[in-house]
């Protein structure tokens, strides 16, 4: 991907005739620009160093079979404890990306969501704690990250539990979704004032197949969800009993006991 226009000329430098031959240059890869750039001029580029011969074929990828929740434990001599829960999510082009999006804001993504709050602010619990969520081309994944002592790892793991299933059984009141929807509508807004990061998104857009919305679109779309979409889809992504779990810390015991509250099932595995 090109985002400078010294890399331009870098590409026009007599080192890189070596590589006309295009033995080097896979078929498949994608060049994206922006900035004070030539579209033209990238076009001439791109046809001179880049084979064109792709098949046209892709492959096609099945999603991956569902796997009952697990445990990892890593022993590891250190004060903090790791702990990590999460599951299956959704995939790039599932239309309800725009309503995660802002789950995600609303349970772990900003300094006003509600893990942040009540683990961190509220009961000093975790000086980090976060949710998170990824979309591939035939699933995805969310989770929920928290570093903590060795004495609150119980209580923790408790509160994330109780979060996680408010976040699936009561629906969001109006003020607290369009906190949440505007945290989204304002980290998208300000990552469109990077040069490079528009240039990785139409490379994105190209290199995953999936629609490549103006800013106003991606607006429109959060705008359109609402509390009912926002509980359905936590309701099947954020059970605890539906997560694995896993932690880097002294005590296996010692977390696996605190895994009780979150989920019997795991606690037992």
């Amino acid at each position: 991907m090109i985002g400078r226009g010294e890399v331009i000329a870098k590409l026009t430098a007599d080192d890189v005739d070596s590589y006309h031959d295009n033995r080097y240059v896979p078929p498949a890869i994608v060049v994206a620009a922006a900035g004070n750039l030539e579209h033209g001029r990238i076009q001439e580029l791109a046809k001179k160093f880049l084979r064109n011969d792709r098949d046209g074929a892709r492959p096609s990828f099945e999603p991956p079979a569902p796997k009952d929740p697990a445990v990892l434990f890593h022993q590891k001599d250190t004060e903090q404890y790791h702990l990590c829960v999460g599951g299956r999510g959704i995939s790039r082009n599932d239309d309800r990306r725009f309503a995660l999006a802002i789950v995600d804001g609303l349970l772990g993504g900003s300094s006003s969501s509600r893990l942040f709050q009540e683990v961190r602010e509220k009961r000093g619990l975790a000086y980090s704690v976060y949710s998170w969520s990824s979309q591939y081309t035939d699933s995805g994944h969310v989770g929920v990250y928290e570093g903590t002592r060795e004495d609150n790892v119980a209580e923790a793991m408790e509160v994330i539990a109780a979060e996680l299933r408010r976040v699936c059984e009561e629906e969001v009141g109006a003020e607290e979704l369009d906190r949440a929807r505007e945290h989204v509508k304002g980290r998208l807004a300000l990552s469109m004032e990077s040069t490079a990061s528009r240039m990785y998104r139409l490379g994105r857009s190209v290199l995953m197949e999936t629609p490549l919305m103006s800013l106003d679109e991606t607006i429109e779309r959060l705008d359109a969800v609402d509390a009912a979409q926002i509980t359905a889809l936590a309701h099947e992504l954020y059970p605890p009993e539906r997560l694995s779990a896993s932690a880097v810390g002294r005590d296996e015991s010692r977390f696996r006991a605190a895994l009780a509250p979150f989920s019997p099932e795991l606690a037992a595995a």
